[in-house]
């Protein structure tokens, strides 16, 4: 049900859901068995997410 989210990882390309901005993921977080992320926005700052609120992106780039 929730295997799209699995393969975030630290590193990982992230976008939200709601928004257009690619951050970085910096660190994981499981939360009462809910997985948080800690995304890196660049000059939009830093600040953790639910993983099911982030959208990977770029996934076929990631091997360059």
């Amino acid at each position: 049900m929730e295997g799209h989210i699995m393969s975030i990882s630290v590193n990982s390309l992230v976008k939200h859901k709601t928004g257009e901005i690619v951050g970085r993921v910096i660190s994981m977080l499981s939360n009462q068995e809910k997985p948080w992320a800690m995304v890196d926005w660049g000059n939009s700052g830093i600040s953790m997410h639910a993983l099911s609120d982030l959208i990977e992106v770029s996934q076929e780039n990631r091997r360059l």
